[in-house]
């Protein structure tokens, strides 16, 4: 388990894959940038491990259904990129884990319009940038998820200073969904403490 340091109010158990060192920097990287899909197995099975450990330390019982639920992007960003890559590695490690468990994965958040592109910012404009930025999306993709249904985990491809992690979690919770935590597939260093 890992947390960014400092850790926002309200970020939820987490856990990652490993640190955001520069091997995970270039194959993200190439994943998202430069639309390198043959990386979407590689990377969705790392963010499936973490998965795995996180609901292990939930004590998450082999039949019981979780759905991930990856942090959304820009609508502006998935058009310039030709795919979603966290929905992309959220729908593999679904796949990796349902061999096992009834996991699948389903976009229940979208942005809201106005918010500003995350790069660049610090930990306090991260957060308040974020701050009310997410909403429940309608749709297909939210049919069969409801509050009273499957645990929930949100997922993403990176956490640095927790911010987006922590506004997913306080969404899907003020809609009375039951988040279990979250996983990456990596963590930036200078701000990754151990539980």
């Amino acid at each position: 388990m890992a947390s960014p340091d400092p850790a926002p109010v309200g970020f939820p158990l987490a856990a990652t894959a490993g640190p955001y060192d520069e091997v995970h920097r270039g194959l993200l990287g190439a994943h998202k940038e430069d639309q390198a899909l043959m990386l979407t197995s590689l990377l969705g099975d790392r963010l499936a491990a973490a998965v795995d450990e996180l609901l292990a330390a939930q004590q998450v019982l082999p039949g019981e259904p979780v759905v991930l639920v990856p942090v959304p992007s820009a609508a502006s960003a998935v058009r310039s990129r030709g795919f979603d890559a966290t929905a992309a590695l959220a729908r593999r490690a679904s796949r990796r884990l349902a061999r096992t468990r009834p996991v699948r994965s389903a976009g229940l958040l979208a942005q809201r319009a106005g918010l500003a592109d995350q790069s660049g910012l610090d930990a306090s404009q991260r957060a308040a940038n974020l701050r009310g930025g997410l909403r429940l999306r309608r749709g297909p993709t939210t049919v069969g998820v409801r509050p009273d249904g499957p645990a929930l985990v949100v997922v993403d491809d990176l956490v640095t200073t927790g911010a987006s992690l922590t506004e997913a979690t306080a969404r899907l919770t003020e809609a009375g969904f039951e988040v279990l935590g979250a996983a990456t597939v990596a963590a930036t260093v200078r701000r990754l403490s151990t539980y």
